[in-house]
């Protein structure tokens, strides 16, 4: 899009457009909470500002299908129905809590803390390697896509070899986020990716020796009968997709950044006590989920007295909640002082609020401190390219080159 929009079906029509869906997203979000903070389109209404956005997050009797229902009313038989009504991140209710509850005791703060040491590890051998020459390298398959296989390590027992496996698979796999239906052909990739999941952890439980701690919780809440084989595969998945996609996402913003505003690096090799804010300001900025969908329970009235009817499909845009002066002073700064900076929406809030977000903390900080601390420039070395997608529009290649100190 060359010229921003000015009337609701413009804003619509840039929603479905890949150039702006891939590119920059200023001036929709801009027009959309300024002229159109509650934006209906057919049953669905779309807000964004950031006051409302939190409203409709925290609401708790907030949920992701419709009452009554485990999927949307549009989504097929197949693969990854079963995928997404045992998916966490996409249940209601008694089937919610039982699958966060399953798996919470293993993301909490402390827990999470005890993974730094190896976040950290992998980041300096990933530093290592493409520090070595000087070469030119792809930030996002070299380094982004890589860092978070430490972690996951620990925590899946997944091995190395497999990882190549998912990478091909991973990006077609978010389409079941999809608030709208999906093209047949997409349908069929959702379900042959879903299936090919299902497949690939059933086996890989069967083959495992030493069961990391999330194995044999899960394990023994299925042996006890507190969860199906479906809800086992599923969260094991989850905890890979929602440990990945968006940790890497995250990673590879971070080096954009860096590459297109130089003196934030300089700032954090000088005063690290700059690094948390610098790490809460990309989240703001660049949040790596940028709309989150929730269907009320009950009417909600928004700030400018719009309802949010009961029982139909609202789309949270948080990246435009994100940059919303209503909330943050010149929202468009990046600002380590900023006083205010944790409002941000990037791991959503209330019972859907990001299970990882302690973890995924400590890989961007620790990230962000490997490069103050040894890298002297960055520089793009060819055009970015990014995902055109309205939830996840994650970078696909990120050409640049690192100055070692």
């Amino acid at each position: 899009m060359t010229t921003a929009p000015t009337t609701a079906p413009d804003l619509l029509t840039a929603f479905a457009d890949p150039d702006w869906l891939a590119g920059d997203r200023t001036e929709v979000y801009r027009t959309l909470r300024d002229d159109f903070p509650v934006l209906q389109a057919g049953p669905t209404r779309i807000v964004s500002r950031h006051a409302d956005a939190e409203t409709v997050l925290r609401d708790p009797t907030g949920r992701m299908q419709v009452p009554g229902t485990d999927l949307p009313a549009w989504f097929p038989a197949g693969p990854a129905a079963r995928r997404l009504r045992a998916n966490m991140v996409q249940t209601d209710g008694e089937v919610h809590r039982r699958l966060r509850g399953t798996v919470a005791p293993l993301f909490t703060a402390r827990r999470s803390e005890e993974l730094r040491a190896a976040a950290a590890a992998e980041v300096a051998a990933e530093l290592d390697r493409v520090l070595v020459d000087g070469r030119p390298f792809d930030a996002v398959a070299e380094l982004a896509a890589r860092i978070p296989r430490g972690v996951l390590r620990l925590l899946i027992g997944m091995p190395d070899e497999d990882w190549a496996l998912m990478l091909d698979t991973q990006v077609d796999f978010l389409m079941i986020f999809s608030p709208f239906p999906l093209e047949s052909a997409q349908q069929a990739r959702l379900d042959e990716v879903s299936q090919f999941y299902f497949d690939y952890f059933d086996g890989f439980l069967g083959r495992t020796t030493r069961p990391t701690p999330l194995v044999e919780r899960l394990l023994t809440a299925e042996s006890e009968g507190r969860l199906s084989r479906d809800e086992v595969l599923s969260l094991m998945h989850t905890v890979l997709d929602a440990g990945f996609e968006t940790t890497r996402t995250s990673l590879s913003n971070l080096v954009e950044y860096l590459a297109a505003r130089p003196e934030l690096l300089e700032v954090a090799r000088r005063a690290p006590t700059t690094r948390l804010g610098i790490r809460e300001e990309l989240l703001r900025l660049r949040a790596p989920v940028q709309v989150a969908n929730r269907i009320p329970a009950e009417d909600v009235v928004t700030s400018d007295g719009s309802v949010l009817p009961a029982g139909e499909q609202v789309l949270v845009v948080v990246g435009a909640a994100n940059t919303d002066e209503r909330a943050f002073r010149d929202p468009y700064r990046m600002d380590p002082d900023r006083p205010n900076a944790s409002r941000h929406l990037a791991f959503g809030m209330g019972l859907h609020h990001c299970l990882g977000a302690p973890l995924a903390r400590i890989q961007l900080a620790e990230t962000l401190a490997g490069l103050a601390d040894r890298v002297s420039a960055i520089d793009l070395d060819g055009k970015a390219e990014r995902h055109p997608s309205l939830i996840f529009p994650s970078l696909t290649s990120l050409p640049v080159r690192f100055g070692a100190r």
